[in-house]
């Protein structure tokens, strides 16, 4: 499936600019000025009034798997991460044994 997000203020190294992105099988495949017609097979999706952002990296996270899973498991807190945009986050080894 193809989608084309439009219009969306897109970060990169220049800071926020108006762009489209391009994005088949769930990968990117281009990031352009806005176009003004939409490739046929292709969903447009607007995105006028938001930003896009590439994944966030979350280098202190404490999961509490093992030994301390009533407060937190290693599924929700990647699920919480996932939600809040994060693609990459990275345990703190202060559990015993440490987690990977």
């Amino acid at each position: 499936m193809r989608y084309l997000l439009s219009g969306a203020q897109v970060y990169g190294e220049n800071g926020f600019t108006r762009q489209d992105v391009l994005v088949d099988n769930g990968r990117i495949v281009s990031v352009m000025t806005p176009v003004s017609s939409v490739p046929a097979d292709t969903t447009p999706i607007d995105l006028r009034d938001l930003f896009l952002f590439p994944g966030f990296v979350d280098v202190h996270v404490h999961l509490r798997e093992p030994g301390f899973s009533y407060k937190e498991t290693i599924a929700t807190g990647t699920a919480a991460a996932a939600r809040g945009g994060f693609t990459s986050v990275c345990s703190m080894p202060n559990l015993n044994p440490a987690p990977d």
